[in-house]
């Protein structure tokens, strides 16, 4: 009788959360799902549908009914629900409802027991972001959230996406989404990486529907592709879309590029005839327009510092010029069109430039629409494309680093859009060169002066060191060369040239035990700096091509001074290894009987090669790794 009664709750449940899913009934019971999706899992969807309504230009619904099974506390973001707001979003609808692995009810939550916060940012002077959410703590695993939400927007620039798959170890038993549109207005989709998956479509002209189902958890793989280049997506944008109360047009990236620059950036660039006066005073000796730029970049850099307001259309169109100007600082739309305008001061064009910035990813040239993260600057000059990175205080001139660097990029023009290409660093711009004169002692310790010098991404890798206090600076170094055991840093100066863009690093440091005494002789690895520490595991069946994001090439070169009492045992002989991801060498010569050289070189070739490849990348670095940390044998003379 007891089990007739749960049942009959749980057919309750499943009726009031089930209507949309075509009367198909989901069992709560954990039990129930199939193992091929709770293999490697954390989570899985059980049941998700996602319903958007395009009500008119200035109205979208978007309606969500999730059911998701968490298994371990690194699933259980997967189903800590929330709905973001604004001004210009109302939520209508929000309820939550837990299961414990039976399908019995643990707790409910209706709109008014759900939090609600800002959405603190971090940089953000003002925000009118909010978000309301809530927080269950479980007292067991597994569990199943039922959630339920209503949101309507006047912002119809954004139209959620499909994304079926979320991350990796999830497992997803059903996931669909619906457009509704009976409202003639035209829009536009782009369906990415469908091949591979099971995905039903079912389109008319007022509906379009999308459903996956048994899609089993996928693992990380080092060194692999994006995660969003590998998953099913829908990208969604309607031709006529409205921005925070703004009517907007675009079709293609000429047309949604020139209703950027009319709504968004053209009119805000005034200032004062005593600011154009200062900053044409500061630029009068510059021959030419790249060096008259530099100026005013580095006079931005000193005059303003970076801080975020978000408010309504704020969120997307720059303060005026002239209030920069006046206040001293501004967000990234901000700065760069204060920039723009000192620039346009001195008649030096430039364009407003979106871009996705800090984890590479490219504006999507097929397909016009709100995107982006950031902005930068892009000037024009003879045949080279300068970037001004218009947020940092602290980067040089026509150096964006890997923060911008090699992605598609929308500049704004006031003909339209355009999609353009940020500079990549290729391997032999990023360098890294470090000379050491190294001396052991009788009782194995070591003494050692380094010169090190970076340049290209080297240089934004390490030039950031300079800001951190001399403890945290020691604590760095000491970490960066954990291998050496008992090391102290016992001196280190800094120099940044930032026109050349060279980051200049002389440290001295000391160990008590470098070498290693077996008997009468004394062990020693020649590489003290620059020991490859990376591991790429071993994949029996990988599933994911081999990315290499970035190259580079480093170089070594130190003069070792041995220790009084003990003459060299016989050098190993050169080693080269080539491959097409790469080369290195490691070498080592006699300079007199008690001096020797060591030499090494490493360059990685960025690239994306076949999975197939994986292995043989994986045994080169192995390779390297392995000569890195070989000792030399010194004898007792």
């Amino acid at each position: 009788m007891q089990k007739t009664a749960l049942q009959f709750l749980v057919a309750i449940v499943l009726f009031t959360y089930t209507d949309i899913y075509a009367q198909d009934e989901i069992n709560l019971q954990v039990s129930q799902i199939d193992t091929s999706l709770t293999k490697d899992a954390n989570a899985v969807v059980r049941s998700e549908e996602v319903v958007i309504e395009i009500n008119s230009i200035s109205s979208v619904t978007v309606k969500t009914k999730r059911i998701v099974t968490v298994f371990n506390k690194y699933g259980k973001g997967y189903a800590d629900s929330y709905e973001a707001y604004d001004p210009t979003t109302k939520i209508k609808k929000l309820q939550a409802i837990v299961y414990d692995s039976s399908g019995e009810e643990i707790k409910k939550y209706k709109k008014k027991d759900f939090n609600d916060r800002s959405v603190y940012d971090g940089i953000s002077l003002m925000n009118d972001n909010r978000m309301m959410y809530f927080q269950y703590t479980p007292l067991s695993y597994p569990y199943t959230l039922v959630f339920e939400s209503e949101v309507e927007s006047s912002t119809t620039a954004f139209i959620q996406p499909w994304n079926p798959i979320v991350a990796y170890r999830l497992g997803v038993e059903k996931s669909s989404y619906k457009i509704l549109n009976s409202t003639g207005i035209k829009l536009r989709l782009k369906e990415v990486n469908f091949d591979e998956y099971p995905i039903v479509i079912n389109k008319t002209d007022q509906e379009i529907r999308y459903e996956i189902s048994n899609v089993a958890a996928r693992l990380p793989e080092v060194n692999s592709p994006s995660y969003d280049l590998m998953v099913p997506m829908v990208k969604v944008a309607l031709n006529n879309f409205s921005l925070a109360e703004v009517k907007g047009y675009g079709v293609d990236w000429k047309s949604f590029g020139k209703w950027q620059y009319d709504n968004l950036v053209a009119g805000r660039d005034e200032l004062s005839s005593e600011t154009i006066a200062k900053i044409s005073a500061l630029v009068a000796d510059a021959k030419t327009k790249k060096e008259k730029a530099k100026l005013i970049y580095e006079y931005v850099q000193d005059k303003t510092r970076y801080i975020s307001v978000q408010l309504g259309i704020g969120g997307w169109m720059p303060f005026l010029a002239s209030d920069v100007d006046r206040l001293g600082y501004g967000d990234c739309k901000a700065l760069t069109n204060y920039t723009k305008a000192l620039l346009d001061s001195q008649d030096i064009t430039s364009y407003y430039t979106v871009v996705y910035a800090k984890e590479r990813r490219d504006i999507d040239p097929e397909f016009a629409s709100m995107q982006g993260n950031h902005v930068i600057l892009n000037i024009p000059d003879d045949n080279e494309d300068l970037w001004l990175e218009c947020t940092s205080q602290t980067l040089p001139f026509n150096f964006i680093g890997d923060f911008t660097d090699d992605r598609n990029v929308l500049v704004i023009k006031p003909e339209g859009g355009e999609i353009k290409r940020t500079k990549k660093y290729k391997p032999e711009e990023n360098l890294q060169h470090c000379g050491a004169t190294i001396t052991i002692n009788e009782d194995a310790s070591m003494f050692a002066e380094i010169k090190r010098s970076s340049q290209g991404l080297e240089y934004d890798w390490n030039y950031n060191t300079q800001f951190k206090t001399p403890k945290d600076q020691k604590l760095h170094y000491k970490e960066y060369w954990d291998y050496i055991n008992n090391l102290e840093i016992t001196s280190i100066k800094l120099n940044d040239d930032k026109d050349t863009v060279k980051f200049t690093e002389d440290i001295k440091v000391s160990c008590t035990s470098y070498g290693k005494k077996a008997g009468s002789r004394l062990l020693i690895a020649p590489n003290l700096f620059s020991c490859d520490q990376s591991n790429f595991p071993k994949y029996k069946n990988r599933q994911t091509a081999l990315v290499i994001s970035r190259g580079y090439v480093n170089t070594d070169d130190y003069v070792i001074n041995l220790p009084k009492g003990y003459i060299l045992g016989n050098l190993p002989e050169k080693k080269t290894i080539k491959t097409e991801f790469g080369s290195y060498s490691y070498e080592l010569e006699k300079i007199t009987d008690n001096q020797i050289r060591f030499k090494r070189y490493l360059k990685i070739v960025d690239g994306t090669f076949p999975k197939e490849k994986y292995e043989e990348y994986r045994n080169f670095r192995a390779a390297i790794k392995k000569t890195d940390k070989s000792r030399i044998v010194l004898k007792q003379s």
